[in-house]
Parts: C-alpha cells; structure tokens; sequence
C-alpha cells in the first residue's frame, strides 16, 4: 500500500501569511510483497518433482579362486575385447587373450556412424540378438505384448538370456582412459542390445597391444 504524507508548509508568525505549496512525500508498504514471496516459495516447493537417481546394471566378475576346469568357458568367437585407452581411442579385437598369439586389432571410435564407428562394429557383430529385440518391439505394436514398460524390458531380458550365441563383450579400461569413456562404451551396450558384457582388467599382453596398434 502507498501512503502520501502531506505537510503544511504555511507559518502563523506575523500579519501576513504566506502560502506555500504543501509537499508529498511516498511511502511503500513492501509487507504484501514479502507475503507474496513466501506463498510462491511454498508453491514451488510443494509441486516440485526431485529427480531420481538413475542407475545401471553392470556385470562384474568375481575374484574369487575357482580351477580352470570349473570357468564356464567363453567361445572365442563369440567374444569382442573392448580396450579403452587415452584420447577417447578405442582398440578392439575378436576372440580371446593369447600371448602366443596375438589377436588382430582394430581402431574405432565414439562416432554414432562411420567406418570405424564401435556402435557400427557392435551391431554387426550382435545382429542375431539385435533382430530378436526388435521382434519384441514389434510384437508390442501389433498388440502381441503388452504396452507396458516393464513387460517390455522383461521379455527382452528373457530374448537376450536365451539367446546362447549372442555376442559376449568384455570392456578393460586403462589407467589413461576417461571415467566418460567407460560410461558412453555402457550406453553402447544398451543401444546395440548387447545382453552379456563384462568389465575386467586388461593383461600384460593387451597393454603390450595397446603399445604396439597405431
């Protein structure tokens, strides 16, 4: 609320009397604003929404001291090494680590297209597990499944766990390789329907790769 104050310049003294202009000075009443300010301050808290933390499933291998003989066996030519190193650079290569024979490597990158784009690389070698998906995705449009998240994600667990010669990819960071690396090579997983990955150690021999691959 403004108020005006108005004050009487005029003075009794002597037979004459002057008149003068009367002068109005403005005060602001600012105990509305503060009201308005906590009742906007309450709203926005009460109808907020918080954000929820996201996470993100990752298969890690167990240390534990089991013989040769009683590891479940991977195929070789099921498996896709993914060595991250520095500079966002990525070195990959089929089948598994054998010092006596070193593998043949490859370079890609994070690029979502291209000749050496890894996205590129995992969807072709999970091409069978990548079209079961999109089976699922499909059988939800025509109503086959429900229309609902959950049941969706279940039955594409199920299409990747059944799947017995779908690709295996084992991520091994280096101590060069970014945090950011390792995340975006996880979302690659999710994108390109990978149902079985890992991450471990790199080997003597695989740093020795890194070394040796330009």
């Amino acid at each position: 609320m403004a108020e005006v104050q108005q004050q009487d310049g005029g003075s009794d003294k002597g037979k004459h009397k002057k008149l003068r202009a009367k002068k109005a000075s403005t005060h602001i009443d600012m105990t509305p604003m503060v009201d308005l300010a906590f009742l906007l301050l309450t709203f926005f808290i009460l109808t907020t929404t918080f954000s929820k933390p996201k996470t993100m499933d990752i298969t890690m291998p167990v240390k534990d001291k089991v013989e040769d003989e009683d590891r479940t066996k991977v195929p070789a030519s099921q498996t896709l090494s993914i060595l991250l190193t520095e500079n966002d650079r990525i070195i990959w290569y089929m089948g598994i680590d054998d010092p006596t024979m070193p593998p043949q490597t490859n370079i890609a990158d994070f690029s979502q297209d291209g000749s050496r784009s890894i996205r590129n690389v995992l969807l072709e070698k999970n091409k069978l597990v990548f079209d079961q998906v999109k089976l699922v995705e499909d059988s939800v449009k025509r109503g086959l499944i429900e229309d609902n998240p959950d049941v969706i994600k279940q039955h594409k667990a199920w299409v990747k766990a059944a799947e017995k010669k779908g690709l295996i990819v084992l991520i091994k960071p280096d101590d060069k390789s970014k945090y950011k690396n390792l995340v975006d090579m996880l979302d690659e997983m999710l994108v390109c329907n990978v149902g079985r990955y890992a991450i471990v150690e790199l080997s003597d021999s695989e740093l020795e790769l890194i070394k040796n691959t330009q």
